[in-house]
């Protein structure tokens, strides 16, 4: 058989050969192949398009025509090409002046070269801050309280309840505090009984970070104006809602990348950061931890490693607002009396508001305005940069207060810089200038008291203050201060301060100050020595002397509380030329629920002994909860009945959650978008959670309940063999009616969810053979991991 196929062989190859040199031009029988030039010389692709080495991260369809590429115009104008030089409908790119295309045909994409300025400029925010999130709330409420009680040897003892009480839910914060004294012992009699102080209600906007508050409020102020309490409403800005802005300019440096570059920025010799510019213009906003003059250098390396400097000078001054940004508060009420003396004592109705606007980055403009009976009082003002020569601020104000005209004239000048800075600060008044912070003095115009003349109370004529620092860099840090003030009885006060400080070894420090009163014609000084002694332990060597207690010498050691709860405690010895010797102790001792504190001070034959219990009881969820003293927001962790589990606050263990399955996290900063975690190690095997860590901010003096819920499963592992004894083999299939399909692993063992009390298996072998098996689930009341078999799973016909 084999020869007669090789005798043929012969005669059909030359048949073969034959007919193909019979072959007619023409004829069909055989068509050439497809020239692959020609399927290019018009085709449509689906290609990225990369603009100046920047992929625009973009699938844009292409038509290639003879070497010509086209893409529609809207797909370029998306891209960020400028509309005045793409014309419309399909663009031959590879036409257009000042462009080259070029296909890559191995990473599938268009590479466009186009001028510099066609590309859009970039704004890159170098430091975007905080991230904004949207703040959660409860319903719930506290109790901040403070027990004191202390005795003085001689003289008695007293004891004090300070307290606030706080309700919170989705609307707002309800708010009171007050405090309650009791004389124990002695004639010490005064301000015994409650004292309330401030009650109010507060409702925030997070989103337009304004506040509204009705109650016992406090008027909204500048630096040229006063603020005074009332009770009524306020409403207005509050920027210190939205951590998040930036609410003073900041420098923008510009410039422009050829290709992919990163850029490194130095802040006054500091690497502040790092981040990617993509080519083309581009801008780099939100510069991080600037304030005053200084110099940022920014260094750009491109992907060849070249890298370029440039030095950028800059001046940032915080006590503006960013251009078009507004700030601002109105208060309308009555005024308050007697604070902290009387509990209700409300004067005449009155109002009051403050008004800042950004006209540019460099000018902020102000207004002040106040009214009550027989009162008006208007100002206006300024805050202008003078580019990086530093900041002036001006106001003039002008009243008419009980029939008597006044002006007030201020003005200052700040320069910072890393080396020094000065700081300048004056006022001037006439005699019958007067506001709301005088209004309601009762004296202020009593004749018998002030010899028929009309003096302005508490303020004075003139003030000038002037403040100098320098940074001598090894050599430490030196103060000046000059305060001077007049009244309008011309009597002058003039005080001068002189500082310096210097660190030592490690983190120890010295600090030597000088002051004197230019009318009393005498000097104070003082000098202290601060040494640490390892993380939670210092020691203070000190002495002064004064003109009219002498000179003084300390000792002082202390142990810090731990942030986690411990003991604390502080002792201190004080040697005083013109007295008897001073000594004082204090213990502390704190854990999640409470802190307590106690001691003694003062001179040997007149002891203060103390003692004092601070923290706070919430009502949340059901739940009553003792806890350390909460002065803005808390957390409750609930993890759905589960008691023992630890909790994690910002990857910190704070506790673990009690038999009810809570535990209250305190000392939450508001609008800070925190992480609590739980550590589920220790949870029974058949506990599913659908999250372990949550990430959110929470709003400002409220409480917020975080879940993490969890359901008992009936789950266990099974032992599966054939009917030889053997195990099933390594990723067989277990599935179930309704169930999700499970895999066999070694030793035939398959873990298994969502259990009923009785289950039938179907296992698919890898050899596409089948086998069933069966099995009863039993009761497991401590949820511990069960194992059932092995189990029989016998092969289907």
């Amino acid at each position: 058989m084999a020869v007669v196929r090789r005798q043929l062989i012969v005669p059909v190859t030359f048949m073969l050969l034959g007919s193909s040199a019979w072959a007619q031009q023409g004829d069909d029988m055989l068509p050439p192949p497809p020239d692959a030039h020609a399927i290019n010389d018009h085709a449509v692709f689906h290609l990225s398009l990369v603009i100046n080495h920047y992929d625009t991260q973009r699938v844009v369809p292409v038509t290639r025509q003879q070497n010509a590429f086209f893409v529609s115009s809207a797909d370029l104008l998306q891209a960020g090409l400028p509309a005045e030089h793409i014309p419309q409908g399909e663009v031959n790119v590879s036409a257009l002046e000042n462009v080259r295309a070029d296909y890559d045909s191995a990473g599938q994409r268009l590479l466009l070269s186009v001028p510099g300025e066609w590309v859009p400029e970039r704004v890159t925010a170098f430091n975007s801050g905080l991230r904004r999130t949207t703040p959660k709330y409860g319903q719930g409420a506290l109790l901040n309280y403070d027990v004191y009680t202390s005795t003085t040897e001689h003289i008695g003892g007293q004891a004090a309840l300070w307290h606030e009480f706080r309700y919170f839910n989705g609307n707002g914060v309800l708010s009171s505090t007050g405090s309650l004294r009791k004389t124990l012992s002695g004639s010490l009699r005064q301000q015994e009984g409650y004292m309330r102080y401030d009650t109010t209600l507060t409702f925030t906007d997070e989103d337009d970070a304004t506040q509204w508050s009705v109650g016992d409020v406090i008027s909204d102020a500048l630096t040229w104006s006063s603020s005074v309490r009332i009770g009524g409403v306020s409403y207005g800005r509050d920027f210190s809602l939205r951590p998040d802005l930036v609410t003073w300019p900041l420098p923008a440096f510009s410039g422009e990348a050829a290709v992919p570059t990163s850029v490194d920025v130095f802040i006054n010799g500091y690497r502040a950061g790092n981040t990617q510019l993509q080519p083309g213009p581009f801008t780099l906003t939100n510069m991080p931890y600037i304030n005053g003059a200084g110099d940022a250098v920014l260094v750009t390396t491109d992907a060849l490693g070249k890298q370029v400097s440039t030095t950028l000078p800059f001046y940032v001054a915080s006590d503006l607002l960013k251009s078009g940004l507004s700030d601002g508060a109105i208060t309308v009420g009555a005024l308050r009396r007697n604070y902290g003396i009387e509990n209700v004592d409300y004067g005449t109705l009155a109002g009051s508001g403050s008004y800042r606007y950004g006209l540019s980055d460099y000018l902020t403009l102000e207004g002040h305005g106040e009214a009550a009976q027989s009162l008006t009082l208007g100002g206006a003002g300024a805050v202008l940069k003078l580019g990086r020569l530093g900041v002036v601020n001006g106001a003039w104000t002008q009243s008419r207060m009980l029939g008597d005209n006044g002006s007030q004239l201020a003005w200052g000048y700040q320069y910072n810089t890393r080396l020094f800075s000065v700081n300048t600060q004056h006022s001037r008044r006439d005699r019958g200038f007067g506001n709301l912070a005088l209004y309601d003095q009762r004296n202020l115009y009593n004749n018998e008291q002030t010899n028929g003349q009309r003096p302005a109370a508490s303020l004075s004529r003139n003030t000038d203050q002037y403040a100098l620092t320098v940074n001598m860099g090894d050599f430490g840090n030196v103060g000046a201060a000059w305060i001077g003030v007049r009244s309008f009885d011309n009597k002058k006060t003039e005080l001068l301060n002189l500082s310096w400080s210097r660190n030592l070894w490690g983190t120890s420090s010295l600090y030597l100050a000088a002051s004197r009163d230019n009318q009393q014609g005498d000097w104070t000084f003082a000098l202290s020595l601060q040494i640490p002694i390892g993380d939670m332990d210092s020691a203070a060597v000190s002495m002064d002397r004064t003109p009219d207690n002498g000179s003084t010498e300390r000792i002082n050691y202390n142990h810090a509380m731990p942030t986690d709860g411990g003991f604390s405690w502080n002792m201190a010895f004080a040697h005083q030329s013109q007295a008897k010797n001073y000594q004082q102790g204090a213990l502390g001792w704190r854990n999640n629920n409470v802190e307590l504190q106690g001691g003694g001070y003062g001179e040997s034959d007149m002891m203060t002994w103390w003692g004092e219990a601070l923290g706070s009881l919430v009502l949340m969820d059901g739940q009553l909860f003792a806890a350390n003293r909460i002065n803005d927001a808390f957390a409750v962790i609930s993890t759905g009945g589960h008691g023992g589990v630890p909790v994690n606050y910002e990857n910190q263990p704070v506790g673990e959650t009690n038999r009810d399955g809570y535990l209250l996290v305190s000392g939450v900063s508001a609008y800070y978008p925190a992480s609590y975690s739980i550590d589920t190690l220790n949870l029974p095997a058949d506990t599913q959670l659908k999250d372990t860590e949550r990430k959110i901010s929470l709003r400002r003096r409220s409480g917020y309940l975080v879940e993490f819920p969890m359901v008992q499963e009936r789950v266990a592992s099974v032992i599966l063999h054939d009917e030889n004894g053997k195990a099933i083999p390594l990723a067989s299939e277990v599935d179930r009616a309704g169930k999700a399909t499970a895999i066999v692993g070694y030793d035939g063992i398959a873990w298994l969810e969502n259990l009923e009390e009785a289950n039938a298996l179907h296992v698919r072998l890898p050899d596409g053979k089948t086998c069933d098996t069966r099995f009863t689930l039993l009761a497991n009341p401590d949820h511990k991991l069960q194992t059932y078999g092995p189990l029989t799973c016998r092969r289907n016909p």
